[in-house]
């Protein structure tokens, strides 16, 4: 919280503070080395770090309406040591709407991300949630997974469903052609932008109907998303298309807005950590060293996150750096 990075700075900071720590634990024998500091850390096994992680993110949890959970996999690139260790990737489980994340696990290879992110749903309480997360996860036992949870999902459907993503197209071409009156009746559009730059995103929700085979064997789908995104820059305009499945009865404006805002994972965690808490930066890889480290950062993150002042995350921080009281209150509660 305080730009800590290594052993060497933990050390650093603990010897400048040791006044403030000594509030709250006695240190008769003052600070440990780096040394002892990295041993330590490294010691602890990571599976139960997270079992406490958990723990510690539920009791932050307020679940009044739906929760949107979002899934998605980082890299943590210096934790990369030579030709033996592979940068750790974790798979990251995110409360959108407040920033909350509430389970992180390791991923041996970016295909391992399915099984791993059905584990986690197993893992977690998704009751009444909404579950978002790339094409990778558009997966039969994945929804399977979700609806027995007891929560929904709106999935990106690619390449890797081939026949699913096929009949999608069909129907929206068939609905273009033969009932266009029933595609505008479905339809929200938002409009925004800033600095010469225009985007417009067109979203067309379709039930699903006796029409489909491929849909279903995806448990509980109710509906199809088409969604086009018109970006203009400089006079010049390009266009995507994107499709969607979901399990939810909404309306299609309520669906887009989960699908809007599934990125938020990428923009409000994975940037924070990067820029904010130089995780990538970090070069710590032996034994468990990095992944507790990791777990540590997010735990920080969701209580600067929960702390009431109005700020950003940075802004937080460097107030914490300089304010003994303002960095207690974040640990130990307003």
């Amino acid at each position: 919280m305080c730009g800590a990075t290594g052993w060497k700075a933990i050390n650093i900071f603990g010897e400048a503070q040791l006044d403030w720590l000594r509030q709250y634990r006695s240190f008769n024998n003052g600070i440990p080395t780096r040394h002892s500091i990295g041993r330590i850390i490294r010691g602890v096994k990571a599976e139960s770090l997270m079992s406490c992680f958990i723990n510690f993110s539920n009791a932050l949890r307020e679940k009044n309406n739906k929760e949107h959970i979002s899934f998605d996999g980082k890299v943590v690139c210096g934790s990369k040591h030579g030709d033996d260790i592979d940068a750790l990737q974790l798979m990251t489980a995110m409360v959108v709407d407040n920033g909350l994340i509430i389970y992180q696990k390791e991923t041996s290879t970016k295909t391992n991300e399915i099984p791993v992110m059905q584990s986690m749903l197993q893992n977690i309480n998704i009751e009444n949630a909404v579950i978002t997360a790339d094409a990778m996860h558009c997966q039969k036992e994945t929804t399977a997974l979700i609806r027995k949870g007891k929560g929904d999902y709106v999935l990106q459907v690619k390449k890797n469903q081939g026949k699913l993503l096929a009949e999608i197209e069909a129907y929206f071409n068939k609905c273009y052609r033969d009932t266009p009156e029933l595609l505008k009746q479905n339809h929200f559009m938002e409009l925004d932008g800033e600095h010469g730059r225009i985007n417009e995103r067109h979203y067309r929700l379709l039930p699903i109907t006796n029409w489909f085979d491929e849909t279903a064997k995806f448990t509980d789908s109710h509906a199809i998303v088409e969604v086009t995104r018109l970006r203009e820059i400089k006079e010049k305009i390009s266009k995507e298309t994107s499709y969607y499945i979901t399990s939810l009865t909404s309306n299609v404006e309520n669906v887009a807005r989960y699908i809007r805002k599934h990125w938020a994972i990428e923009n409000s965690q994975h940037w924070v950590l990067d820029v904010t808490f130089k995780e990538d930066d970090c070069k710590i890889y032996a034994d468990d060293g990095a992944k507790n480290l990791a777990t540590i950062r997010r735990k920080i993150l969701n209580l600067v996150k929960s702390h009431s002042s109005k700020d950003s995350v940075a802004g937080k921080m460097q107030r914490a750096c300089w304010d003994m009281n303002f960095r207690a209150e974040i640990l130990f509660g307003e």
